[in-house]
Formats: C-alpha cells, structure tokens, sequence
C-alpha cells in the first residue's frame, strides 16, 4: 500500500496511529524517530549517529590500512623503526644534554636588552677594562670589638684573596682619561677659593666627597674599612664577573679563605650582588636532582591512580625522560650558538614542563589507545585509530603551548626572551616523543603492559567512546543540561568573587633578602653591613661619562644629598667610570627611586654621553622592561591562541568563548594567589615578571584542557547533536583530564621544594590555576557555555547546522520549534499529501509538564 508521502514506499499506511503526544493528535512518523530541536535538551539519546548527521567512524568491516601516519608509527615492521631512529636521537642530543648547565648565564646584565641604560653603562665599562669586574662586599663582625688578632687574621685573609685567579687585586694606572691625582685636583680648584681659601658651596661638596688616590704605577683595590663603632671591618674584593657558576666558583674560593683559621668569636659573610647570585645559583645547583624526581614521584603517582597497573607507568614516565634528554640537549646547542640565554630558573622550569605536559600527552593517548583495545583485536589497528581521533588534540594542544611561548621572543628581557625557546622545545620534544615512541613501544610490548587490568576485544563495544550518561562525568554533565545558562552565570560570580583578592595584589617592593624565603649567608652580610655601615650601598653606582663632561658630572653629583662619595675608576676610550657611593635610605625602594633620579639629573647634564649602571640601576631597568614585556606580550599571547583554536575547531565563536574563561579564571588565580601571598606565605611583593610568566602558563595550559574537552565534543557533535556531544565529550575526557591536571598541577607545586620567592610564587599559582581550569572551567564552565549555546558555538563552521545569528540564532530556533506543532489532516482514506497546519502549543497543563524533547533529569 502506498504511504502518505509520495516516495516513500517503508511509511506506515495511513490510519496507522503514531505516538500520542500531549497537545496533539498522533501524528504518524514516516521515518522514524523524530529528530530532536538543536537545542541542550536531547542529551539524552541513545547513542549511535543521528538522522541527517555525518558519522566519520569508519563503516563495520572495513579493512584497517597500515598506510596512514599514524599506522605507519605503529605498524607490524615501521614500530621497529621508529625505535631505531629514537635511539639515535637519544644517543645524539643525550650527550650534550648534561653540558646545559655550562651555559647558563645567571647575572642580570646578561639579561637586559642592549638598549637599556645600565646594558649601556657595562658595554662602555668593558671596553674600558677588557673584562666585567664586580665587587663583593665582605663583612667581618666581632659583637664587642675587632680585635688585633682580628685585624691580624683579616690581613692575612687580603694577602690569601689577592693570589685567588679570578679577584682582581689592583690595575694598572690608566694612561688616557685619568692623569692627574689629590695634588692635580687641588691645583682645578684653588682659583675658586676666595681671599680666606673657602670654595663656593657647589665645590665644597666636590672637595668633600671626591676620592682621589695618590697616583702611583698601579691602583690597589683591596682595601679594609673599619666601622665608626669599631665591631665591624668591611673588604670590598672585585672579581672577574663572567656570569653564572664561573663567578660562583670563584666566591666558593674567596669563601674558603674567609672560613680558613678564622679566630674564635670573629663572623664573616659574603654579600652584595655578587654573593646574592652565588646564593641563589647554590639553590639550584643543589636541588635541580631533587626538583626532578619530586615532579617524576608525583606522575608515578597519578599514573598508578588513573591506570592501577604495576608496569605501566614505566612507559610514559621513561619516554619523558627521554623527552627531557633530547630537550636539554636542543637548548644546550642554541644556547652554546648565541641564539638564546638559558638562566637556572628557565632549567628548572623546563624539567617541570616536560614532566607535567609529556605525562598528560601520554594520558590522552594511552586512554584512548585502551578505548580502542576494547573495539579492536589487533593492537596495531587500535593504536593507529587511538592515534587518529587523540592524535589532534595532543598536537593542537602542543602547538597552542608552543605559540604561546614563542611570543615571549618579543620580549625585551633577554631573560623572558630565552624563557619561550627553552619551554617550547621542552614541549616540542615532549609531545613528538609521545605521539611517535610511545606508541611504538606499546605496540611492541602488547597488552600485558596494563596487567592486572588488561583490557580485552568486545566485539559489542560501543562506538562512540562514550557511555550513555553513566559515570560521575557523565551525571555531571546531565546535572548541568537542566539548566546551563543559570550555572555558568554561578560560575562565572564565584571566578570573579575569587578575583576580588587582587586588591591585595603587590607588585615590586622587594629587596635582595626578599628573594630568599630563609636567610642565606649573602642576607645575613647585608644586615651586618646595614648595621655598622648605615652610610653607604654595598654596591656602588656606575657612572659612565666622557672626558668632555666628567668635570660637569662630577660637580652635579656631589651636590646630590643622597651621594655620599665619588671615587674614580677606570679610564680608556675617552670613557671615565665614576663609583658613586649613594646612602642605603628607608630600603631597596627608596634607593632605587634615589639612583633613578640621578640617572634622570645627569641627562640633562651630559646626555647622550652619559650613562648609569650598577646593580640597582640593574634592577630598575629590568622592572621597566617586565613592565614593557607585559603588555606587548599578553594581548599577542592571545590573539596567537585564539588563531590555532579557530584553526583547530573551525569556529570563532568557541575560540572566543575558551579564551574569555580561560582569563577569567586567570584572573581569579591571581586573586587567590594575592590573598595566599598576602595573609599565608607572608611575601612583601611579588617581582615584576610574574604576572606575565603565570599568564603565558595558564593561558597556554588552560587552553591545553579545553583542546582535548573540545576536540572530542566536536568529534562526537559529527554523529549527535551539539547538546548531546558536549555530555559525551565530558563523560569521555572527564577522568584523564583531570588526572593530566592533577600531574600538572602537582610537578609545578614540586617548585616549592626551591627555596626563592619567585619560584614558590609561581609554583603556587600555576598548580592553583590548572586545578581551577581542570575541576572547575573545563568541566563546568565550558560545558555550560557549549550546552546554553548550542549549535551556534561552532558558527560559522558546517556544524552550525544552519545557525543564523541575524535570526536570533540557536535560542529563537529552539523557541519556535517548542511553540508550534505540525497537525496532519486526512480528509480520504486514499494517499494524499498531507497538510500541514501550525497550531499553538497549549501552556503548561500541569507542574510536571515539560516541553518536548526537555531533558527531565531523572
């Protein structure tokens, strides 16, 4: 018997009654089930491709083929291959990873651009010395009185430092610049002095704070100050600075010396710039081993929670080794070639970061691969399918990391400017070592590696990769479909309650002993110099003028009240290098913005053949180029993110959605951490490029979590509705997600174990932050935001299905579809075209009715 619609030979004959549905007559249904409205409320549905939807999981039976990338990683003869070539590798890169620490560079003038003022003020004082030399400041202290033998043994001590190879002792008398000495100075000024021999007051503060030593053949450098209280003598020793463990070595000489036969009751400390890096590079030579295994204990750890195998977990921890090797091997090269400048913090960063990043690749991978044992007899077929649906994601995540720090080679800090090739190579060689050998070593090893809990063909597994709504995730994700528009706009209150804690958010602020959360033996030498020395700076400041202005220059810094002596030091090039002495003040702050107005004073003087360096000028330079890095760097950060999101999801509207929650919650972290800095850790401030570093992490790490939640919730959304995938992709992802987070989360928290302020900083807000995008934005946020927008998330990509924005989009859509509903007339019994008539839908009939196709949660 013909049907009611013409073509259509399978309909049911007429007469024939459909499903009764409340406000309406039965309503025949020609082609089974009727498709559901594009809204949130179908998520229901069982599980399989929907009508009219494209299902790109290969057909039953289809032979699996060898000849894609991914079955070539993992094939029968190709996986002996890839081991070869990976072992090669190992052994190349592997020889030079453990030369890295050779070339790094740990003093902060080698972290300044060459434009910044004080880069300037080294560069002039190098051409005049041949080398860099820097002073430290040794203090010794005896509470009631330096002794003879005191004295005696402090004699000795200048004699044993003299011999040491790298401490500068005296210098020659410079030939050009400099000729003249006390007798000459006296001579420039006598025809100033009037008829009683007084000098006007601007030249009295000359004669007053300019030091000038009698002229001899050399200059010795190495001179004992005693205290006006007599409990202290103070030796500025100057040492050959080339930066990083070379001037280490050479304090660990001084070092030696000062503890060797020292008498009984007498204390000696090492301070000033140079004894507070050799401070800070002890720190991270001691404990990088620690840092390591600390982060590798915590991915054993979560590794053997998410999987609960005893073999395991070798797998992906081994290949981050490895990872790590061929990383630190890379950036050995670059480094060694002049292209970056690798610091210890950047080191140590990038042990975590391949650590955190590798074993959330593996987690992806390894999940899906046991996904696909289940589906797949041959392991070979169920690596390379795990390889093609997870494969993606781990590269688009990896490459979002990457452009993320890439844009940090922008920066104006050589500092930063090295932090974003190091981190990124780290990534880099994580992820290829992840998508390349751990597949291969899988395959190779065969099921057995999940014993105990080895998972077996079903030939009745499902399809899709998700279950139909059961798990936590998966309830999860049907709670928040009641009503997703009421639950982000909850979430998103309490992100922003928690950014409220910014208001007690201080930045800079810090001094030298403020970088050290104990009390190293450079810190303790600063509060003995402050002690008996109250004057005068450990560190002086450097200034670099011509011989043309040097009169000028010398005259207006002795009239600044905060200068408290001038002393002459080298000579050549037509350069002259002035030490100025400028009191300590209220703190490192006050003396900053004293040498900053210095520096200011003299350009109007000598400029542009002045110039201000030393190690406070130093560190006001490098605040001011954080400061310029910071808001070059961010809004690009985020303009190259949301590039490679739209490029990977085919959307702008889901790439702008991610970001918006990813700097919400970025935003938030930093409220937390402010408060934790504040009221728990007790840190004065936190330093001037920790925002930048924290927002490059998060925003490429977040990123990272809402890849592989959205990479499998647009995979799913080819064979449901938006609505439906965005359940499934949460119930799929839920548990490695956040297990990858908690290992990242928990190798960044492995920081703490590095005694600085900047480390525990940045340990603390990273780990806070991915937790908060792992449990909460992913999981919550972005589910909500994809369920309340429904098919318009993917705009204007073909799984918009037809969204029109200038029709009221998804919403309107949903709208009409609930309001109206099609009423079928027959007036005979022969086959006729039916006509369609649209007929409001009656208002609720009672308090349990819902609209058709609402998800009742029950």
């Amino acid at each position: 018997m013909p049907g009611l619609l013409p073509g259509r030979p399978d309909s049911p004959p007429p007469g024939r009654p459909g499903s009764p549905r409340p406000g309406g007559a039965d309503v025949p249904r020609p082609d089974g089930p009727e498709p559901p409205p594009s809204g949130h409320r179908d998520c229901l549905r069982p599980g399989g491709p929907e009508p009219g939807r494209p299902d790109d999981s290969p057909p039953p039976g289809r032979p699996w083929s060898g000849r894609t990338i991914a079955g070539l990683l993992c094939g029968r003869r190709t996986k002996w291959l890839v081991l070869v070539v990976w072992l090669g590798v190992i052994a190349v890169a592997g020889s030079f990873a453990g030369r890295l620490e050779s070339v790094q560079k740990d003093d902060i003038a080698a972290y300044l651009p060459g434009s910044a003022d004080s880069a300037q003020a080294v560069k002039r004082i190098l051409g005049m010395q041949g080398e860099n030399l820097s002073p430290a400041t040794l203090v010794y202290e005896r509470r009631g009185g330096i002794t003879r033998a005191d004295q005696d043994e402090i004699a000795r001590d200048m004699k044993a430092f003299a011999g040491i190879d790298g401490v500068v002792a005296e210098l020659p008398t410079p030939t050009g610049g400099r000729t003249f000495d006390r007798d000459d100075l006296d001579r420039e000024l006598k025809p100033y002095r009037d008829a009683k021999g007084n000098l006007p007051e601007q030249l009295q503060a000359v004669e007053r704070k300019l030091r000038i030593p009698k002229l001899t053949k050399t200059i010795k450098l190495l001179v004992a100050q005693k205290s006006k209280d007599g409990e202290a003598v103070q030796v500025v020793v100057i040492v050959r600075d080339h930066g990083g463990r070379e001037t280490a070595q050479i304090i660990d000489r001084v070092r030696r010396v000062l503890d060797d036969g020292r008498p009984a009751g007498l204390a000696a400390h090492i301070t000033g710039m140079v004894g507070f890096q050799a401070d800070a590079l002890a720190v991270f030579s001691t404990v990088d081993t620690d840092l390591l295994l600390a982060a590798m204990g915590v991915a054993v750890v979560v590794l053997l929670i998410t999987y609960r195998s005893a073999v395991l977990w070798l797998f992906p921890l081994g290949i981050v080794g490895v990872g790590l090797s061929v990383a630190m091997g890379v950036n050995y090269g670059l480094a060694a070639a002049g292209v970056i400048t690798v610091s210890s913090v950047a080191v140590s960063l990038l042990m975590v970061l391949v650590v955190g990043a590798g074993t959330d690749y593996a987690l992806l991978i390894v999940a899906r691969y046991r996904e696909e044992l289940r589906r797949h007899e041959d392991r070979h077929e169920a690596m390379a399918i795990a390889l093609r649906r997870a494969g993606p994601a781990v590269v688009a995540s990896a490459a979002t990391v990457v452009a993320g720090l890439l844009c940090l080679v922008v920066a104006e800090l050589n500092s930063t400017k090295g932090l974003g090739p190091v981190s990124a190579v780290g990534v880099t060689s994580a992820m290829l070592a992840m998508m390349t050998l751990l597949p291969a070593v899988m395959v190779i090893c065969g099921r057995w590696v999940f014993w105990p809990m080895i998972p077996h063909y079903d030939p009745h597994a499902g399809e899709t990769g998700a279950g139909t709504g059961g798990g936590v995730w998966g309830r999860l994700g049907r709670r928040i479909a009641r009503n997703p528009r009421l639950v982000w706009i909850v979430t998103f209150a309490a992100l922003a309650a928690c950014a409220t804690g910014l208001a007690a958010y201080r930045e800079g602020g810090l001094d030298n002993a403020d970088v050290f959360l104990g009390r190293p033996d450079s810190v303790v030498g600063q509060e003995v110099a402050a002690r008996h020395f109250p004057a005068a700076t450990s560190d002086p400041v450097q200034v670099v003028t011509t011989e043309q202005y040097v009169k000028d220059v010398i005259v207006d810094t002795a009239q600044r009240p905060e200068v408290t002596a001038i002393s002459l030091g080298a000579a050549g090039n037509g350069d002259i290098l002035l030490n100025v002495t400028v009191r300590s003040g209220d703190g490192e702050e006050s003396e900053r913005q004293e040498v900053l107005a210095l520096r200011d004073r003299l350009r109007a003087v000598a400029a542009p053949d002045v110039n201000v360096g030393g190690n406070v000028a130093l560190i006001a330079d490098l605040e001011r180029g954080a400061e310029r890095d910071r808001e070059v760097i961010i809004p690009l950060v985020l303009l190259v993110v949301f590039a490679v999101l739209a490029l990977l999801l085919r959307s702008l509207v889901a790439p702008l959605l991610l970001l918006v929650t990813v700097v919400v919650s970025f935003l938030a972290t930093l409220g937390i951490s402010a408060l934790a800095f504040t009221h728990l850790f007790g840190f004065a401030g936190v330093d001037q490029g920790f925002v930048l570093l924290v927002f490059v992490f998060l925003v490429a790490l977040g990123v990272d979590y809402n890849i592989f939640l959205m990479h499998r919730v647009r995979e799913e959304a080819h064979r449901h509705s938006t609505a439906r995938a965005a359940v499934l992709g949460l119930e799929a992802t839920g548990g490695v997600i956040t297990s990858a987070g908690v290992v990242l989360a928990g190798t960044f928290a492995v920081l703490v174990v590095l005694p600085l302020s900047q480390t525990v900083q940045i340990a603390f807000s990273v780990a806070v932050g991915v937790l908060l995008d792992t449990m909460i934005v992913r999981s919550v946020l972005v589910t909500a935001l994809t369920l309340d927008a429904g098919d318009a998330i993917w705009w204007p990509g073909r799984l918009a299905r037809g969204f029109r924005w200038w029709r009221g989009g998804t919403p309107l859509a949903r709208f009409r579809t609930s309001r109206v509903r099609p009423q079928v007339m027959l007036r005979t019994r022969r086959a006729v075209r039916p006509r369609v008539m649209l007929r409001p839908r009656p208002g609720t009939v009672g308090k349990r009715e819902r609209r058709e196709g609402e998800f009742s949660g029950k």
